[in-house]
């Protein structure tokens, strides 16, 4: 594991928590809803984490497959009974249960976020698993040329699923949009990020890329904020800004990927951010329920900081519990 891997993937967890828990709660201020840009920060993470695989191949495409498996479906089966045991108690009809099991949900917007709105991701991060191999496959050929062709498609499929949709939530080309076909484009930037890392470049030319990638993700920021204030509301063109800031991002880690902090509770932060991040992810909307009951019960500020300890708590457990013995299990498996 990558310290600096680990890391992001705790601040994108925590983007996302604020994305939605700041709304519910009244805190939002323009640019901040941008917040939701931490998934495709988890999509590019991802594709650095997968770029030594894309460029050297899987292995044993059985032993591929049921790590890739057992590393986001046991804590995905159990967040998704909590949150249909959560329906239940609400009088919520459990509709598209089945939908949700099969990893099939993201067919509307309603499907999608029915139970919990962070479950839209799910299925893109499923189907870059499945197409890898393949994926893997053209790259060996090939190498960087592939990639710069990956790159190429995912970019015209985005702009074009756009363009179709206009932004309209219940179009079809909508909905292919918030699927691998228009989601790619993070993933591929995540594998040049690694390609990139892996290359001598001296240390003067990684701070003058981190630099750059910096200045293009807090830019974006910036940008989206006036969009906002213009518009009044998310306009379908902050998708094309949400791939500026996840190149952005890439571009900032290929070159600072390797560093790693000297203070030891900086580390062991680090660290733990990233092993919490994905029960954090499945698990934050729950803790919101629970917020918005407590906050005029005991007040907003208790209400948060018991909510926030109940999310970590939470996490904890479930990574301690289930995460983590089923993929060290996983990881025997040859």
């Amino acid at each position: 594991m990558i310290w600096t891997v680990e890391a992001w993937r705790g601040v994108a967890a925590w983007l996302v928590v604020w994305a939605h828990w700041a709304p519910a709660l009244g805190w939002v201020r323009p640019g901040e809803t941008y917040a939701f840009v931490g998934v495709d920060i988890f999509f590019v993470l991802s594709g650095f984490v997968f770029g030594p695989a894309l460029f050297r191949g899987i292995g044993s495409l059985g032993s591929y497959l049921v790590r890739r498996a057992l590393r986001i479906y046991p804590a995905y089966a159990l967040a998704l009974l909590l949150y249909v045991l959560l329906a239940w108690r609400q009088d919520r009809p459990l509709l598209f249960l089945w939908e949700h099991v099969f990893f099939l949900h993201v067919q509307s917007r309603e499907m999608a976020f029915y139970y919990n709105p962070a479950f839209w991701s799910l299925p893109s991060e499923v189907e870059y698993y499945a197409l890898l191999p393949l994926l893997a496959w053209c790259t060996r050929r090939w190498q960087e040329h592939a990639l710069l062709v990956f790159l190429s498609i995912a970019l015209g499929l985005r702009l074009a699923l756009l363009w179709a949709s206009d932004g309209d939530p219940d179009s079809v080309w909508f909905i292919w949009a918030h699927h691998l076909p228009g989601t790619a484009l993070e993933f591929f930037f995540g594998a040049a990020a690694w390609y990139l890392a892996q290359r001598t470049d001296c240390a003067r030319v990684r701070w003058r890329r981190a630099v750059a990638g910096a200045a293009v993700g807090i830019a974006t920021v910036f940008v989206y904020a006036g969009l906002h204030a213009l518009q009044g509301d998310a306009h379908w063109h902050s998708s094309l800004l949400v791939a500026v800031t996840a190149a952005g991002f890439a571009w900032f880690l290929s070159a600072t990927c390797n560093w790693q902090p000297e203070t030891r509770w900086l580390r062991l932060a680090g660290w733990w951010a990233g092993r919490l991040s994905y029960a954090i992810y499945l698990l934050h909307m729950a803790w919101l329920v629970y917020l918005l009951w407590m906050r005029d019960r005991i007040g907003i500020e208790w209400s948060v900081a018991t909510a926030t300890l109940g999310l970590v708590a939470s996490a904890a457990l479930l990574h301690w519990g289930w995460e983590e013995p089923i993929r060290q299990w996983a990881r025997r498996q040859r």
